[in-house]
This record gives C-alpha cells, structure tokens and sequence, in this order.
C-alpha cells in the first residue's frame, strides 16, 4: 500500500507564522529551551523551532507496510544462510559468514533500525532510501529534540499536541534494548549494558546514553570491541561483566577488525555459546545493513526467492536499485553502466557501508569527469545505482529572525523490534540532507488532525 500526504500543512504554516511573527520574542525563547534542554547534538547545527507536522492517521498507515518491510530484511538474512548464489552477490567473506553464522539469539531482522526516506516531491509518498541497522545515530538524540521544541512550541503558539506515534522518552531506546534481552531468552533484565565505541574516539550520544542508563541504574560504560573476553558462559570487557552489547562500530570498522582472526573467534564463541545478548545481530549489520539489499530484493535473478506480496512491497516502497556489473541492464535493456554516464541527474551511486553520506555520490551534483571516474569505480567494485527522488521540502525557521527557508527535507524511522517508535527528519540546503553534510536535526511531531 502507498501512503501519500503524510504532512500537515496548515500545522506547520501556523507554526512558522507564530515563529516568524515576532523573531525577537521567538529567538529569546529558544535560547532559554538550549540552555535547559538536554544534550542532542553529535554536531553543532541550528534548532528550528518548527517541527515537521505529520499527519497521525497517516502514519498510522505505515505502521503496517514498514514493519513489514524490516520482516523482509530478516528474510534476506535467511536466504543468505541458505543460498552460495545469494552470498556470491555480496561477496562478504569467511569472517562475515562465520559471525553470521553465530549469531542467531535475536532472530534475522534488525532488532533497532533507522529507515532514512524522503517523502517524494508532489505527493508525500515515503520513499525508504536505505536502511541504517548498524549503529543508527538518533536512538537517544531524537527523543530530546523532540521534546525540547515541543517546550517551544507550547511557549510561542497554541502547538498541536503530539500523539503516541511521536518519538518521545528520555529511556524509550533503553526500554527497547531491555525488550530485546527478553525476546531473546538470555537474559530478562540486563543490568550490564555495554556501548561499543572505538577506544578514544566515542561519539556525544553515546557518551550521552551511557551517562542516562546509569541514571536509571544500570552499570552502563563504553566499551572497544577489541576488549572482549569470553570466559565460558560470560562475556567480559576489560574485566567488566555484560550482559547486553549494544554495538555502535559501523560495520566498515567492524570488517577491519575482523581482519584479526582471534577478535572473530572470539566474537563468534560470544554471540553463539554465551548469554551475551548482541543488538543488532551480524546478520543484520552485515546484510540488511549493506546498500546492495536494496537492490539485492529487486534483482530480477532473485526474483523467486521472494512472495509477490514483498515483491509488491518492495516496489512501492523503494527507489528502482541495481548492483552495478558489466552485465547490469536498466529496464529498457541498456547497459546500466552505459545510461549512467548518459543521464547523471536521474541516478545515486551507493557503497556497501559508509556513514555521514561519504559513500554517496549524486549524479546532480557532481562535475562530468568526478562522475565518469565514480561510475568507473562502482562498476569495479559492484556498488549500488539508485534512482533520484527529489525529496518534499518543508518550512525551516531561523531562529529570532523573521527568515524562514524551503529546504528538502527527510523522514526518517525508527522501529525496535519491528514495530514503529517514532520518526526523525534532517534538513539541509545542499545536496546530501545529512548533518554530516552541512544539514540540521528536524522535531517531527505526530499530530492528529482534530487537534486544532
């Protein structure tokens, strides 16, 4: 099923009429709400006092097809278990097969994901770009953005109260891990969670969660992954006991420590023979993870491994993807490879892993010669050709001025255990809308229509 119009127009005119109406007033409010709101940002960016107004009753609409969806990304595991020709095509390697493998407690499906969108310019469809299951940033930060201009919104205007499909709640990503320790029959209560972060090199948010579990009491700490030990039935870092891992290394860093074979035994001997619970699990870092399943689930050579309902699915839910190879066609039977140099502005090279958008390229938005070189270089190395979709923009509001600029924006979602916990959005003037990429964190308030 496809669900358009998913914003709510007059909320969000309201709201920037109220914002801009009197700037000074606005600017002094927003000041107050930084000074008192918790940390949110992994990087500085401007808070817009408006938030992105979706409309509950059709969001509610999506409850079913994306859950849906994060099921069939669980399916993709499975038939990479059960298939060589389906391993083939994501060439991962011994070490990847091996944790893969191993790693089962929690079943195939990413137990926490960000499905980063864009609603389609002219009609609000949710277009779901990628899957972000390896260390999805926002678990923590989106709740305190939320919240925070909610405060504003109630201070400058008459705001639309948001409703339960809203992401709120300083513990809501902390309730979800806890979930997962039970769904996996390991451990009830975790009472020792550990954050995996490079040594030196943790992010804010992680940092941040670490701090507001021990809040709540539960031994929280940062932990390298390189620290594990695995002493029969009990898994340690550093000495320190834990009974649940919650694993933020993106996986491009994971595969380069799984270079060392002893770090993947004893990965391996953790998440199989211990009562480690491991969020997410390989399958879903390594596989549902990687840019190729977007097109992996659209390859007409795979075709029969899936139902026509995901099949269906699928197509109203993501862009047109293909694995680029010399023998990769578009749907008029031209050498893929051949309509990408010929037509840049309609294409989106992707790698497998990549993080803060470095590993996009936009046809758009790249000089002839940087493009031929790309596409050369994702036809070597097998990367993902997206179709463009030009993305809604949205009011943003610049704080104690009277400005207020149309930028594209995102919708992104997060889903724990498969069920929808709430939305996130990010915009940005340039191409790329990542906050990595000179973008800025959105509110989204799920609004219902009666509200005002």
């Amino acid at each position: 099923m496809t669900v358009a119009g998913l914003l709510d127009w007059p909320a969000a005119l309201l709201a920037t009429h109220a914002a801009v109406a009197h700037p000074e007033r606005t600017g002094t409010v927003v000041a107050a709400a930084l000074t008192d709101a918790p940390v949110f940002r992994n990087k500085a960016f401007p808070l817009s006092p408006v938030p992105v107004f979706v409309r509950h009753d059709r969001a509610e609409l999506l409850a079913e097809p994306l859950a849906r969806y994060v099921e069939l990304l669980g399916t993709v595991v499975a038939r990479y278990r059960e298939h060589a020709e389906v391993r083939a095509f994501y060439g991962l390697g011994a070490a990847a097969d091996r944790l893969i493998d191993a790693d089962r407690a929690l079943g195939d499906a990413p137990w926490v994901c960000r499905l980063d969108g864009y609603l389609e310019a002219g009609t609000e469809r949710l277009k779901v770009l990628e899957n972000n299951a390896d260390s999805p940033a926002g678990t923590l930060f989106t709740a305190r953005v939320n919240e925070t201009v909610a405060a504003i919104g109630r201070t400058l205007s008459d705001a639309p109260a948001p409703t339960d499909l809203t992401y709120t709640g300083e513990d809501r990503f902390t309730d979800a891990l806890r979930q997962a320790a039970r769904e996996s029959g390991r451990c009830d209560n975790p009472e020792h969670i550990a954050v995996l972060q490079p040594a030196g090199s943790p992010n804010v948010e992680s940092v941040e969660l670490v701090a507001r579990m021990r809040a709540v009491g539960i031994d929280a700490f940062l932990a390298d992954p390189r620290a594990i030990e695995v002493d029969g039935a009990g898994v340690r870092f550093d000495g320190k006991r834990v009974d649940l891992a919650w694993n933020k290394v993106n996986t491009d860093s994971w595969r380069a420590y799984c270079a060392d074979s002893g770090f993947v035994g004893l990965w391996e001997r953790a998440v199989r023979d211990t009562a480690l619970v491991h969020v997410n699990p390989f399958g879903s870092r390594y596989v549902a993870e990687n840019k190729l399943t977007l097109a992996f689930v659209q390859e007409p050579a795979f075709a029969h491994l899936f139902t026509a309902q995901e099949r269906a699915l699928v197509t109203a839910l993501l862009p047109w993807a293909r694995k680029l190879t010399s023998d990769a066609v578009d749907d008029d039977g031209t050498p893929l490879a051949e309509r990408l140099l010929e037509d840049p502005r309609g294409f989106v090279l992707k790698q497998h892993y990549d993080i803060r958008g470095d590993g996009v390229t936009i046809g758009f938005d790249c000089p002839p010669d940087h493009w031929r070189a790309m596409v050369a270089h994702a036809l070597r190395e097998g990367h993902v050709v997206q179709r463009k979709v030009a993305p809604t923009t949205y009011p943003v509001v610049e704080a104690g001025t009277d400005q207020v600029h149309a930028m594209p924006i995102s919708l992104d979602t997060y889903l724990f255990g498969g069920r929808i916990a709430g939305f996130g959005s990010k915009a940005s003037r340039n191409s790329k809308i990542n906050i990595f990429q000179g973008g800025q964190k959105l509110a989204v308030h799920v609004i219902a229509g009666g509200d005002r």
